[in-house]
């Protein structure tokens, strides 16, 4: 199934950049929102702010498994990573930094792979459970601010509703209150068209997207409005807003996995580099790649051309599933 989806998204964006190429199709420089000329525009979804900006990002690493669903703030979050964890299970990472989401949960803990996903955020917070003492060194060592439950013990709760270990929350805003002195804002990390703009020339109609982690699965299914984000088959929802879970824009980022130093039976996301990549907006999708010189430089999204791969203005989910592990939805 695979494999006849890539054919054919292949096929249809070869054409296309033919056509494209033929017509010697420039993308306008106006089509960019340039972050330093457009004041209180939050770095990490391109609207305008309603937060402060000043504050670090926030991540919060949340539970994915059915006994941890419905979740509490992935829908609020600027910008949400999915990632392979052990067992052919993933687990998210949202991102706060526009928005608060009071709660946040279910938290569960980290992986090494967090570090290099997260290392290009300017040292953001990291919001988790536990985890092995390696991986806790790890994070010691990192570029990330620790406001775990054992760092900042008073920002975590447990609710009653729910059975350990999937029942542990917290809050943004207290989990902001906890940051050190001198924490920084992030840069931003995608680029965007203008509202009202038209899609690149290399973009092609889209229904959704099928992901596989092996024994996870995630889908994003465009409703006119964003990407409803459907796991194994049924349809997310804020456990608190009842509001859907469908980001403006969904990037899978193919990406290789390594065993981690800290376990061997974990795996961890490689992230520099380069590979594939889909973008998805609109109801569209535009197939490029992807390339990250460090952990700790911004990732670059080109297009088929080579152009940049403008996002429409909004939140951002980053799927990062094996290659070959993700179909088109016709």
């Amino acid at each position: 199934m695979f494999a006849r989806s890539n054919q054919r998204l292949v096929l249809v964006l070869g054409v296309m950049v033919l056509i494209v190429a033929s017509c010697q199709f420039v993308t306008p420089a106006t089509s960019l929102v340039p972050a330093s000329h457009a004041p209180r525009v939050a770095p990490l979804t391109g609207r305008l702010a309603i937060g402060p900006l000043e504050r670090p990002a926030l991540a919060v690493k949340i539970d994915n498994v059915s006994a941890a669903r419905p979740q509490i703030g992935l829908g609020n979050a600027d910008l949400v990573y999915e990632e392979q964890v052990e067992g052919g299970l993933s687990r998210y990472i949202a991102v706060f930094h526009s928005t608060v989401s009071d709660p946040v949960g279910p938290i569960r803990s980290a992986r090494t792979s967090d570090l290099h996903i997260l290392a290009n955020l300017n040292g953001p917070l990291f919001a988790f459970s536990g985890g092995n003492p390696r991986v806790l060194a790890d994070v010691a060592a990192s570029t990330l601010n620790n406001v775990s439950a054992q760092k900042a013990g008073g920002a975590y709760f447990r609710s009653s509703a729910r059975r350990a270990p999937h029942n542990l929350y917290s809050r943004t805003s207290s989990l902001w209150a906890a940051a050190p002195a001198g924490a920084s804002a992030p840069p931003p990390l995608f680029e965007y068209r203008r509202p009202g703009s038209p899609l690149a020339p290399t973009a092609v109609p889209a229904a959704g997207v099928d992901v596989s982690y092996g024994n996870a699965q995630g889908s994003f299914v465009w409703n006119g409005s964003g990407w409803h984000r459907y796991t194994a088959g049924k349809a997310q929802h804020d456990a608190t807003s009842g509001a859907a879970l469908a980001p403006e824009n969904v990037v899978v980022q193919f990406t290789n996995y390594r065993p981690s130093t800290a376990d061997a039976r974990s795996p961890e996301a490689i992230v520099s580099g380069s590979g594939p990549a889909w973008f998805f907006m609109e109801g569209h999708v535009i197939a490029g790649t992807w390339s990250r010189a460090t952990d700790s430089a911004p990732t670059v999204y080109t297009d088929l051309l080579g152009e940049p791969v403008l996002l429409t203005p909004g939140r951002t989910w980053v799927m990062l599933p094996p290659p070959g592990h993700a179909s088109l939805r016709s």
